[in-house]
């Protein structure tokens, strides 16, 4: 089985560097269930186990671009066969302050555990300071199927400012049937 997949994720790489298409030249068309699917990718790891990782849902010049550069859903299956799915986001801003991503939750309301995984403060081409923080929100399976059937799942960020997340429908069912 192991050989199986290992095979399936080293034809998936080929293929990739056969058309030689990039991320940022890769556009996901939210509309269209089969799309998204082809943008998810199956990575095996030896400490994590298998992780499947969606496309990245925050595109050049929509309103996510200007506080996010990557905002992606992880399913993680570790060695033990546990499941785990993650959101994985880059905050990317401009300014002198952190954002201090604290609290993170549903829109209905109900909280969701945040971890900050990592900043990193660097200078841009112009001069200015740029600011990335790593953050990562666990959701738990039921999160995911509750919101496939209706608008998706809406979550809030909140820290110095408050932003909003939508994750479609679609792209959470591509997710699921990823099992």
């Amino acid at each position: 089985m192991k050989k199986a997949i290992s095979l399936v994720v080293f034809l998936s790489c080929l293929s990739q560097l056969c058309y030689g298409v990039t991320e940022e030249e890769r556009k996901a068309n939210w509309d269209k269930l089969r799309e998204i699917k082809s943008q998810t990718s199956l990575v095996l790891h030896p400490q994590k186990g298998e992780m499947t990782r969606g496309p990245n849902i925050v595109e050049p010049g929509d309103d996510l671009s200007s506080h996010f550069s990557e905002v992606y859903l992880l399913r993680i299956v570790d060695p033990q066969d546990n499941e785990f799915y993650k959101i994985h986001i880059t905050a990317l801003h401009r300014g002198d302050q952190w954002m201090n991503y604290k609290l993170a939750a549903r829109k209905t309301g109900s909280g969701l555990k945040l971890s900050a995984l990592s900043r990193e403060e660097r200078t841009d081409s112009e001069g200015n300071t740029m600011r990335e923080e790593q953050l990562e929100l666990a959701i738990s399976f039921l999160d995911l199927a509750n919101n496939i059937g209706g608008r998706g799942l809406d979550i809030l960020l909140l820290g110095e400012t408050r932003q909003e997340i939508h994750i479609s429908s679609l792209y959470l069912l591509a997710m699921m049937q990823s099992i």
